[in-house]
Order: structure tokens, then sequence, then C-alpha cells
């Protein structure tokens, strides 16, 4: 049997397969994904160094039977960075649709070898993801198609997309650079704090000819139910904070806002205005992750727990009003870059108007603890934790709301305060409580200037200490 054949064959059948971030190894994986194009790759499965394989899913229509187009012309060329569940779930969204073509490409190596080993099964088996809305599941599912060549599957992008990890950016970046072209729109979805500063210093004169957007969070919350098999998006925000700046050069060939909308889906809905410096400070994981760990652990006597306490719902008062602190001085923060610069920070607001205004599923919306206490996207999540040989719980420091929240988020917006000129007592409370469990040296004398600001996105780590040069 024909490919083609094979293919038309297993519409029905099969599904997008979802799983969570592994550790970060530097291998190279890539699978491009495509729904609704007029075209289909060439097949083949191939390897090169570390389980190197390009994995091209393409999308048709019910009615197609075995028919293959020949054209990918007028389509949405979509590049998503990333292979956790935010870049699946996205990757599942826009190969639904007409007129995309997505390809998604990761850097993680076990997950590579146990994709490029999926692959080459049955293409009966069901790779699956469900979104729940109003409480009813609905799942995604299409065909897929293999080809082993990586340079065309990268080129002549219209819009790159990372959904990853901040700290894997650099190295995305570095391997994409050859590849972008002026007029190139790059999304971070959400990019974090620094994600800006970073794309112009690694791209250089490119960089400034492409049009940046960032975005404050993920679209989604998720949680994987079976490695490689299913994941649960359990919550779609109403709506998505971002900011664009225009890049220099050519204008792109597709338009930003309305091109992202679409690939998306109707929800969230994505409200585009103000500075990129605002999206900056409204990277909430930046201080909710910390700020909730500080509450939960800064106290803590240091003897194992029966249980690991939850991360959200189990949010106490006295972390609720450190969290509230933080975001006060966020505000303030703004309100110095708007008042010295004139840039446009309306779109920094409060907490907990944040968590009211995205989230639909809180049932008492009353005060950011209860707001945080009764959110139905939050149900579940408990702290990291590291388990004892007589099975107890002791916290784990050394998880991402430290490793990726603190260097990437807290770190870069303390340092977009020292620039402006605003003290951020609560802030500098909480990260040299962070720093001192992870044996990280970014403040020192209440100034950053510690050893590890080096591989921070802090503005500092890019020269920048200037209010001129900042902007």
């Amino acid at each position: 049997m024909d490919l083609a054949s094979c293919l038309a064959g297993a519409i029905a059948n099969m599904y997008m397969q979802y799983w969570t971030d592994q550790s970060f190894l530097g291998s190279l994986f890539a699978i491009a994904q495509s729904a609704g194009a007029a075209g289909i790759g060439a097949a083949g499965i191939g390897a090169a160094g570390n389980a190197l394989s390009l994995v091209e899913f393409t999308g048709m229509a019910a009615a197609i039977g075995a028919k293959i187009f020949n054209s990918l012309s007028g389509t949405i060329k979509l590049l998503i960075c990333g292979s956790g569940n935010g870049a699946h779930a996205f990757a599942g969204t826009a190969s639904s649709l007409k007129g995309t073509d997505v390809r998604v490409l990761s850097f993680y190596q076990d997950e590579a070898e146990r994709w490029s080993a999926a692959i080459q099964k049955d293409l009966k088996d069901d790779l699956e993801v469900t979104f729940y809305r109003k409480g009813k599941p609905e799942s995604i599912s299409k065909p897929a198609l293999i080809t082993t060549n990586l340079e065309d599957a990268i080129r002549d992008v219209n819009i790159v997309v990372f959904l990853l990890p901040a700290f894997a950016h650099q190295v995305f970046l570095d391997i994409l650079k050859p590849y972008i072209k002026p007029g190139t729109i790059i999304v971070g979805l959400p990019g974090a704090p620094g994600f800006e500063f970073q794309v112009c210093h690694v791209l250089g004169d490119v960089g400034r000819q492409c049009t940046i957007m960032n975005f404050e969070s993920s679209p989604w919350v998720y949680r994987t139910t079976e490695f490689g098999v299913k994941c649960e998006v359990i919550g779609t925000k109403e709506t998505l904070f971002g900011a664009m700046k225009e890049g220099e050069g050519p204008a792109p060939k597709k338009e930003p806002v309305s091109t992202l909308q679409y690939l998306l889906g109707p929800l969230p809905k994505l409200i585009i205005a103000g500075h990129l410096l605002g999206v900056q400070l409204m990277s909430t994981n930046a201080y909710l992750h910390t700020s909730i760990l500080y509450g939960q652990w800064e106290g803590w006597d240091g003897k194992p727990l029966d249980k690991p306490p939850l991360f959200y719902n189990g949010l106490t008062e006295s972390a609720a009003n450190v969290l509230s602190s933080v975001s006060d001085e966020i505000l303030n923060i703004a309100k110095g870059l708007e008042v010295n610069t004139g840039a446009d920070m309306s779109k920094v607001v409060h907490i907990h108007l944040w968590q009211v205004r995205r989230y639909p599923h809180i049932s008492n919306k009353a005060t950011l603890y209860t707001a945080i206490q009764t959110n139905a996207a939050y149900q579940g999540f408990k702290h990291p934790v590291k388990t004892t040989k007589d099975g107890k719980f002791m916290p784990d420091f050394t998880c991402p709301y430290m490793t990726e929240d603190v260097p990437y988020g807290l770190v870069v917006i303390r340092g977009i305060a020292e620039i402006v000129g605003i003290k951020t007592p609560n802030i500098d409370k909480v990260l040299t409580w962070c720093q001192k469990k992870m044996g990280k040296e970014y403040l020192v004398n209440s100034k950053l200037q510690g050893k590890d600001v080096a591989s921070s996105r802090a503005p500092q780590r890019y020269g920048f200490t200037t209010l001129e040069s900042f902007l």
C-alpha cells in the first residue's frame, strides 16, 4: 500500500501527541505539522547526529481520500520552538485549521528517541490531545507524514513562536539565526522577561528588522496524563495580554496579530497594546511562583512532610500578602517607566485583577487570596518536592519555579527597577531568599551585581544600564 492510501485510511484514527518537557540535552529533534495545506512532503525516516529527525504532519480535508495536493502556496508557515505540552497544544490547534503549515522544533534527546520510535509504529496508533471547554472534552486528531530535510522545514517561515523554557531560547536562536530573514514575526508565548533583549542580541541587525511579539503567559493550563499519548488542556485563558515592536525592515508577509489569533483560535482573545516592557512586568510567573514558594517555605522548620502541599489552591493568606506587595512594586516600576520615558504601561495591572480577567474558572473573586484558592484551572497542582527514603517529602528548590522564574523572570524585573530607580524591598526579600536556596548570586549589597547576573536575562547582562540604552 502506498503512503497516500495508508494515510487516507488512517485519517479518522490519528491524533496529536502531547508530552511534558524533559531535561535539556542538546540534541536536535524536529517535528513538522501541516493542516489544510495543499501539499505533503517527501516520505522517509532519517536520523543524523543524536536522533535528528523531522516529522511532517499534514492535515487534510475530510473528503480528500487518497488525493495529495501539490502546492503549499499561500499558507501560513509557522515554526513552533519547543515540544512540551504548550507546544503541542498550539500545534494541535493550528494544524487543525485550513491554510497552515506548522513545524515543531525540539532539543530533547530522550524525547526525540521516543518520538522516532513512535513514528515507526503502525500509523493507526492514537496520539491524542484533549481540550476542556465548559467542562466538555474535545479531541483533535491528524495523520502524519515523515521527511528528513531539516533545512526545508525551517526555511521561509512567516512566524516563529517560542513555547519552551527561557533557558533554551539562546540555543534555538543560535540554530535559527542563518534562516531568519528580515520581516519574520518572532513571538514569545510566553517569551518571559528579557525575551526581546535576547532576540536582538543574538540575531543582531536581522533581529532589529523582525517584528517581535511577547506575551505575559501561556494561553493554557495543561498536564500530561500519559507521557507521549495523552495530555489534557484543563484551562484556556479568556484573554492574553501582549505587546509588539515592529521591525525596522520590510513588513511581515502576514499581519502579525490577526495571524496569531487565527492560529490560536477564538480563545484566548489577544490584547496587543503598550510597550514590550509592560509585558515583561506582567510576566506574572516570575513573581507568582516565587512568592508562593517564599510564602510556603520561608518559615519551614526543615522537617519532612507527610504529603506535598497544594501549590496554588493551598496558598496561605500570608503568601498572598507577599505576592500582593510584590505586585504593588511592579506597578511602581511601570509608573516610573511611564513618567520618565512616556512608554505606554497602561496594561500593567495588579495580579489580583490579572487573575480575574484571565481565568473564567474562579468561583470567589473577592481577594487575591480567594481568587487563587478557588481557581479551578489550578486545581491539584502541588509544590515541587523530593521524596525521602522513608516516603516523606522535602521541598525541591531545583524546580523550574526557581531555575526558570528567577534568572529569566524576577531577576530581569529587578534589573528594570534598578535602571528606572524604583526601590523594591519586597521583590528584594523574595529574590534574596530564592538566590540563597539556589546557591546563586544576583543581588549583592542591594544592587544587581552578583556573578550570576551574567547567566540571567537581566538588561544589565546586555549592557543596558540607562533608560536611553534600555528603550
